[in-house]
């Protein structure tokens, strides 16, 4: 079996290991594989949703509120909650979706001072579009990969993530 090509993780931990052998650079080569590969994978989705004229922060919320389908419409509390930003964001965000035509904002039946979110008919066809093309840009980066592969990765970061979610604030 011949060894696979070293990629940029393995040589910087081997310069760490030239410069200071004492030192332990062996967390770089998971921590960095992970780190580059966000980055590789967000590349790919952002130009995915650049067909869309879509951010990412864009999709996540019109994407939450097509998951959620409530056909009361979503607080916008919860929505800020499930991106875990800052309401005074949330409004800015929603603002620039309904600019858009994508959302609508309906004053609350229980609460005449809060509003409920929903999607328009419109923002649910490109919600739904852009989800696919992030699906499929998601796709080509796994590529590489075949199915047991990926049950296994996908296995691996869930333990590796698990302790670390259960500490986030909620």
């Amino acid at each position: 079996m011949t060894r696979p090509p070293d990629d940029s993780v393995d040589r910087i931990v081997r310069a760490w290991a030239a410069r200071d052998p004492q030192l332990d650079a062996s967390p770089l080569e998971v921590v960095g594989r992970l780190l580059l590969c966000a980055q590789h994978c967000e590349r790919e989705i952002l130009a995915a949703l650049a067909e869309f004229e879509l951010s990412f922060a864009d999709f996540d919320v019109i994407n939450t509120l097509r998951r959620r389908a409530d056909p009361d419409g979503t607080n916008p509390t919860d929505l800020a909650r499930s991106s875990l930003i800052t309401s005074g964001a949330m409004t800015a965000r929603l603002n620039r979706l309904e600019s858009a035509g994508l959302i609508e904002r309906t004053p609350d039946a229980a609460d005449r001072r809060a509003v409920r979110v929903r999607l328009t008919p419109g923002g649910e066809r490109l919600a739904e579009r852009a989800l696919v093309a992030v699906l499929a840009a998601d796709e080509r980066f796994l590529d590489p990969l075949g199915r047991r592969q990926r049950e296994a990765l996908a296995g691996t970061l869930k333990d590796l993530l698990l302790p670390h979610e259960d500490a986030q604030p909620r």
